[in-house]
């Protein structure tokens, strides 16, 4: 008789699981699933200090002033604020002075009260200023008297934060080694910023190695150091954030809704993200392009301003243009709930310094679609989001006054056909979608935690510190 052939049996996850329970391979694999399958929005990230010895002495006794506009609303102002912010419990000695453009109430009213508390612990004594910066109360804001009598290197390091055409050489003597930290959004810089850069620091920190390259290019001579930014991001769900959105900022329930965050000039590329949307799409598209701009003009000139992209869609659809929504003026509260209506981010950019909002559209868990050139690169590209392939490079010759640096200089111009492409694919592949989002949301909360950064600018700091001590550090200024 032929013997029967043994039954297969085939067991269940849960007979697996039961069979191996106690065994440490059962955990490991648990362990795998619990990651591979747990949302970003709610990963535990945990940073930990490990780029300066934190215990160092020379942090407990190096004293350092930083000048910039924390106080302001620009993005040299948030970038100095969270730099600041990302050193300021290490270093006892620290203190920061306003330098920059006028302060108006209604920016610092946008400021919590940890914020302006931080501000006020940092506030220089009367002691520690000597007179000449009494006599620049229109660029420095100190509240207090300074010392007439007060001479030679008052602090270790001084650090001057803004664009190098302002900086005063006179204010960086109270430091015996001073630092610029600047940006800049084309490959090369205006000649006006390399007298300064070579003549009053000893070295420059920029946020990208694409700015590095940039200033070394142009004819600076002094040391070029990438330190990047870093955000301060709050532990949310966005999931959740994102399921309690009930206003769409006038876009239809059903729309795919592609943002873009942009300061109104020519170097923000509107009139590509326009040709490009109007081109690809039609009143028929369930879409909505919403444009969250900001222009110095104010919330007033916002129909002027609808009129002006209506006229520009027209010009690729006569009647039946695709849905837009112009938003301007929107709080510091009130932009996360745009980030979580939305479905998309893109910006046709002709040039960045670093492009925050691209890195804010990645923390709100948005693909991104964006030009493949300038200072963001440092963060973004294939496997992080959708660049777009840049035309070519022209230099600037326009006449709007906002762009006067950059006449004469190289900006990108992006490809139409490729950005139509990359907006489709955003609202098609939503594997490829998923998989590049998780992928930089990772990235940058790994990379650009203030943690991280700050770890980079105590390192440094503890190198000119040793090299102060040692005499090693070479003056030709």
């Amino acid at each position: 008789m032929k013997a029967r052939p043994r039954r297969r049996r085939h067991f269940s996850l849960l007979t697996w699981l039961f069979v191996f329970r106690k065994s440490f391979a059962f955990w490991l694999f648990l362990a795998f699933l619990y990651v591979m399958n747990s949302s970003f929005s709610t990963e535990l990230l945990s940073y930990s200090r490990k780029g300066a010895n934190l215990e160092d002495p020379l942090l407990q006794n190096l004293s350092v002033l930083w000048l910039g506009p924390f106080k302001a609303g620009s993005g040299y102002g948030q970038e100095s604020l969270n730099l600041l912010l990302s050193i300021a419990d290490k270093l006892p000695l620290l203190k920061a002075a306003y330098f920059g453009d006028k302060v108006y109430s209604r920016t610092l009213d946008a400021f919590s009260k940890r914020v302006l508390d931080f501000f006020e612990s940092l506030e220089p004594t009367c002691e520690e200023l000597p007179s000449y910066y009494c006599d620049k109360s229109d660029i420095i804001d100190i509240n207090c008297p300074c010392n007439r009598t007060a001479k030679g290197k008052l602090f270790d390091i001084v650090v001057i934060h803004s664009v190098p055409e302002g900086w005063v050489r006179k204010m960086l003597d109270v430091g015996a080694y001073k630092v610029g930290r600047t940006v800049f959004e084309s490959d090369s810089v205006p000649k006006s910023w390399i007298e300064p850069v070579n003549k009053f620091v000893d070295e420059l920190w920029v946020p990208s190695q694409f700015n590095v390259q940039g200033f070394q290019s142009s004819g600076v001579k002094k040391p070029v150091i990438a330190i990047p930014q870093c955000v301060e991001f709050p532990n949310w769900n966005i999931a959740s954030l994102r399921r309690s959105i009930k206003y769409r900022y006038g876009c239809h329930k059903n729309d795919f809704i592609f943002l873009s965050v942009f300061a109104w000039n020519e170097r923000k590329g509107l009139k590509y993200l326009l040709e490009a949307y109007g081109s690809e799409f039609s009143s028929e598209d369930d879409v909505c392009l919403l444009l969250l701009t900001r222009s110095y003009s104010g919330a007033s000139k916002l129909p002027e301003l609808n009129q002006t992209v209506a006229n520009m869609l027209r010009k690729y659809r006569r009647l039946d243009i695709p849905s837009f929504q112009l938003v301007s003026q929107i709080s510091d509260e009130e932009l996360p709930k745009v980030y979580a209506a939305s479905n998309s981010f893109v910006l046709a950019t002709r040039g960045e310094g670093w492009a925050r909002p691209i890195m804010e559209a990645i923390f709100y868990e948005l693909p991104v679609i964006a030009t493949n050139w300038s200072g963001h690169t440092e963060y973004f590209g294939e496997d992080t989001g959708f660049p777009v392939r840049v035309e070519r490079l022209e230099k600037y010759s326009g006449k709007e006054a906002e762009m006067k640096p950059y006449v004469g200089l190289h900006l990108a111009v992006p490809s139409i056909s490729d950005l139509r492409l990359k907006m489709r694919q955003v609202m098609l592949d939503t594997d490829t979608v998923r998989s590049r989002v998780q992928k930089a949301k990772r990235m940058i909360m790994t990379r650009y935690n203030p943690e991280t950064i700050g770890d980079q600018i105590l390192s440094h700091f503890i190198r000119i510190k040793k090299s102060l001590l040692s005499g090693s550090v070479q003056k030709d200024h």
